[in-house]
């Protein structure tokens, strides 16, 4: 049969299976009619054939499977059960018929077809593997044909145990019966290196699966000996570092070029099982170091990514579309790159840093672990076993190093284009996280198109979040911001935790370089940035350090100019709330950092006109805004004391707002006048800023060797003083003439000396050339003059 007759074929089928009519789908009946789909798995047979063989297994199967919406939730697990069953039925006879036979052309697809319904039904896959004699009958395969064909069939086998030692019912049969062989095949050096590649990788996936299912399944009965368990891991972890010594040798040695779009054989394949077994066996600490010194095969690694085709690095919006969707000669190219993303995650992956909570809860989990190994004997008792060093971030940041010395970056920007697999963004993400932790990478990082690839993946992440099957494409990237809609989002959807990371990566670049390099030479190109750092900010599911990082970033864009601020203060999704609202909330933050960065994106938001009514109620045409005097005041304390907390970057930044929001004439008003007890409590926080007692004041040293916050350098006590002479004299000139409130404020100015701070700040040495400070001062002086204070110099 011909390519083009067994596409013909095909397509009737799928034709068919997609209509649910025409088509006898029974033991009896399915021999004939899936004859088409097993010639797709000869060698000879080309992509776009095994492409549809591939479709039709898959919607045979749908179409067999109930969908959780289709039956009730109490009875769906034993449909699905029924449903193993018979698909079971159905492809159990033909392949155990061809399996019986000597015939290449018969044994070879039998075991094509078992590899690919492993990959689309594990559940009935491990069903037919699990029958009597089944696996029996797989490992006279390679005995059975010699020479090339005894190759091709190796293959076969070796393809097939490798899917196999991925499923945890079918691993228990593949120790017993194909280990051996598959020891065999990585032993001799004679055998051919895709059966070679192969078979390192079941090995490597049935010893990693083997030890987690041991762990799992003797949790509740503790057994065994600690020596003899000890000796058993020393093997194992040898048994593994010397396979994926004979897998990395494999990839370095690779003549072939692996190009997306041709069928993937001899040491294309070999290639593709390597890089899958050391993606399993990279979450090893000493192969990861193996690895990460061997810089030969980095390079010969990265350069396994091609560059991205033209149509991907159009400007045209991206399709919604998934990796399960792709023929599966480009699902193979994906599969290749997914593990290159994956080693290399491995590699660089930091360890998640964890509360002192989640510290104990490890802790107990690993004391119940290793009790559950050992028979209840623990080598660490109390838990508190030092960190494996290869592990540690200093390890770690080491590796980050060597993977971008071996050109891990052009491979990284080239995937980035690969928007059809929800996979490798997550990990493209979770990579560029972690080599940006280092702040010493971060320059080569951009220079090298980091930050425009992560922009791609952010990009991607918000396409899928936004599109929906009825909905049309949109006509511009939906991260980008939409002015019908304040903060462009008209979804009430967040994006997946697990597309944070890439967006977390990208605020950590802003809070380091300028956002004119990332994002364009002028202000208007940093726009793009604000739709993604604010979802990161509102997003539900982001930690208390990513919504840190993402007001910082936002800080940053914020100090380019009032129009970038305004985006900033707009900034809303439905469902998610407003970043105003958000700021404002952790304010009030328990965490040190994250109040600071919350009160610094305040501050920089007041330049904004959105701002600036909140606070001070005036628009910008003068006229009063809506809101009443109590919520303007009750805002403005809350500046207020976060100008005399003890942190001085906090304070720092709280004052400065308070000194642009004080030529508002109302502001006066609304704290001296309208706030209970007003006048002294800003007067009080006014007085420590502008001359601290001298315990409260630095002598510019770093020593501090209590708990207490360092006090302020002199430098920095001339800008706390300066936003104090500032916020005084805008109060004081801009105060109603109500003789009442100017009598209280009278009396709160002496109560507290105002004018001896005021005098004492204008005569400190450090302040001598501050002009701006002087002339506010002397004003300020003039009004407590005016009014009778009695100033004393």
């Amino acid at each position: 049969m011909t390519n083009s007759d067994a596409d013909a074929d095909l397509k009737s089928l799928l034709q068919k299976l997609e209509s649910k009519s025409g088509l006898e789908v029974s033991p009896s009946s399915i021999n004939s009619q899936i004859s088409p789909v097993l010639s797709a798995f000869l060698p000879s047979a080309a992509p776009p054939t095994r492409s549809l063989a591939h479709l039709v297994i898959s919607k045979l199967v749908s179409n067999a499977r109930p969908s959780p919406t289709a039956v009730a939730a109490s009875s769906y697990e034993s449909s699905q059960e029924a449903a193993t069953q018979n698909l079971t039925r159905l492809f159990s006879p033909i392949i155990e018929s061809k399996l019986a036979t000597t015939v290449l052309d018969e044994v070879v697809p039998a075991l094509g077809l078992f590899t690919a319904l492993f990959q689309i039904d594990p559940a009935t896959a491990s069903g037919i593997f699990a029958k009597d004699g089944v696996v029996e009958a797989i490992m006279d395969v390679p005995d059975l044909f010699q020479g090339e064909n005894g190759i091709t069939a190796s293959q076969a086998v070796a393809a097939l145990l490798s899917q196999a030692s991925g499923s945890k019912p079918c691993r228990p049969l593949v120790q017993a019966h194909a280990v051996s062989w598959l020891q065999d095949q990585v032993r001799r050096d004679t055998v051919d290196p895709g059966v070679r590649a192969a078979a390192a990788n079941a090995l490597t996936k049935l010893s990693r699966g083997t030890a987690e299912d041991a762990t799992s399944d003797t949790l509740s009965s503790l057994g065994g000996s600690v020596t003899d368990s000890a000796v058993e891991d020393a093997r194992r972890k040898d048994d593994e570092e010397s396979l994926a010594k004979l897998m990395k040798n494999l990839i370095v040695t690779s003549k072939e070029p692996t190009k997306p779009g041709e069928p993937l054989t001899g040491s294309s394949q070999s290639i593709l099982d390597a890089v899958e077994g050391l993606a399993y066996s990279s979450m090893d600490a000493n192969v990861k170091e193996s690895l990460s010194t061997d810089t030969p095969f980095l390079t010969r690694l990265f350069s396994l990514v091609p560059p991205p085709k033209k149509h991907q690095t159009g400007a045209k919006p991206t399709v919604n579309i998934t990796s399960e969707a792709l023929p599966p000669e480009e699902k193979a190219s994906v599969a290749l790159l997914y593990g290159i993303c994956v080693i290399t995650l491995n590699l660089v992956a930091f360890r998640p840093k964890l509360s002192e909570e989640e510290k104990q809860v490890d802790r107990l989990k690993r004391m119940t672990k290793e009790g559950a190994r050992t028979g209840g004997k623990l080598a660490d008792p109390d838990g508190k076993q030092a960190e494996e060093p290869l592990e540690s971030d200093d390890a770690v940041k080491r590796r980050c190093k060597r993977v971008l010395k071996a050109g891990v970056l052009p491979a990284l920007v080239s995937m980035s284009y690969r928007k059809e697999s929800e996979g490798i963004r997550r990990a493209l993400g979770r990579i560029l996280l972690s080599l940006v932790e280092d702040k010493e990478n971060r320059g080569k990082i951009v220079q090298g198109g980091g930050a425009k690839a992560l922009q791609r993946i952010i990009e991607a992440s918000f396409t899928n979040l936004k599109q929906t099957p009825t909905a049309p494409p949109p006509k511009k990237p939906p991260w980008k911001f939409d002015s019908t809609v304040a903060g462009g989002s008209s979804s009430a959807k967040s994006l997946d935790p697990q597309d944070l990371p890439a967006i977390q990566a990208l605020a950590k670049l802003s809070i380091t370089a300028s956002p004119l390099l990332l994002f364009g030479p002028d202000a208007s190109s940093s726009l793009d940035a604000v739709n993604p750092l604010s979802h990161l900010l509102l997003n539900p599911s982001s930690t208390l350090l990513q919504k840190f990082e993402s007001l910082m970033a936002l800080t940053n864009l914020a100090s380019l100019g009032p129009h970038i601020a305004s985006r900033v203060a707009a900034q809303k999704e439905p469902g998610l709330g407003t970043v105003l609202n958000k700021t404002e909330t952790l304010l009030l933050d328990d965490n040190t950092m994250v109040r600071r960065a919350a009160t610094e994106l305040i501050c920089n938001l007041v330049a904004s006109e959105h701002v600036w009514e909140r606070y001070t109620g005036e628009k910008p045409d003068g006229t009063k805004g809506e809101e009443g005097d109590k919520v303007l005041v009750n805002r403005l304390r809350l500046l207020l004391a976060m100008a005399d907390v003890e942190d001085v970057p906090t304070r720092l930044a709280a004052s400065g707002a308070l000194a642009m929001l004080s030529n508002a004439p109302d502001v006066s008003r609304l704290l001296l006048g309208k706030m209970e007890n007003g006048a002294d409590k800003v007067f009080r926080v006014l007085v420590d800023l502008i001359a601290p007692s001298p315990e409260e004041q630095g002598d510019g040293s770093d020593d501090n060797s209590g708990d207490a916050p360092s006090p302020p350098t002199p430098e920095v006590q001339s800008q706390l003083a300066y936003r104090g002479v500032v916020c005084a004299r805008m109060l004081l000139t801009n105060l109603p003439a109500d003789a009442s409130t100017v009598q209280s404020v009278v009396k709160a100015a002496k109560a507290t000396d105002l004018g001896g701070a005021l005098v004492k700040a204008l005569s400190a040495r450090e302040n001598a050339g501050n002009q701006e400070m002087l002339v506010a001062g002397a004003d300020a002086l003039k009004w407590l003059i005016g009014k009778g204070v009695e100033i004393v110099i």
